[in-house]
């Protein structure tokens, strides 16, 4: 299954760069309907969501993400993001300081 699921995940990444964001979502929905905690597989979904709108419904996905992995700094980066992109400024400012906290820092967080 582990083969099964990394080859799925390979794929959707693919799908996702080339902008074919339909076919990477379906990748990724097989990828969370195997695992349904997998971290990236929650966090590239919850990145189709925010670049197509559906910030609120990111949310969710990028908080599984972050809670399987918090050492991602991406995860941090994409959840802040998501945050400040649904005007819950004050919601992102407390994670950026426990991601802070955590060691993560770098240009992206200085940009958020």
């Amino acid at each position: 299954m582990e083969s099964m699921v990394q080859d799925a995940l390979i794929k959707g990444v693919e799908f996702h760069k080339a902008g074919q964001l339909d076919k990477a979502k379906e990748l990724y929905a097989c990828v969370i309907e195997l695992d349904p905690k997998h971290p990236d597989a929650n966090h590239n979904t919850g990145v189709i969501r925010i670049d197509t709108g559906e910030v609120s419904q990111a949310i969710p996905l990028l908080r599984i993400a972050l809670e399987a992995n918090p050492d991602n700094a991406q995860y941090w980066v994409s959840y802040i993001d998501a945050l400040i992109r649904l005007n819950a400024i004050q919601d992102a400012r407390n994670m950026l300081t426990q991601a802070r906290q955590r060691g993560s820092q770098g240009d992206s967080f200085d940009q958020l």
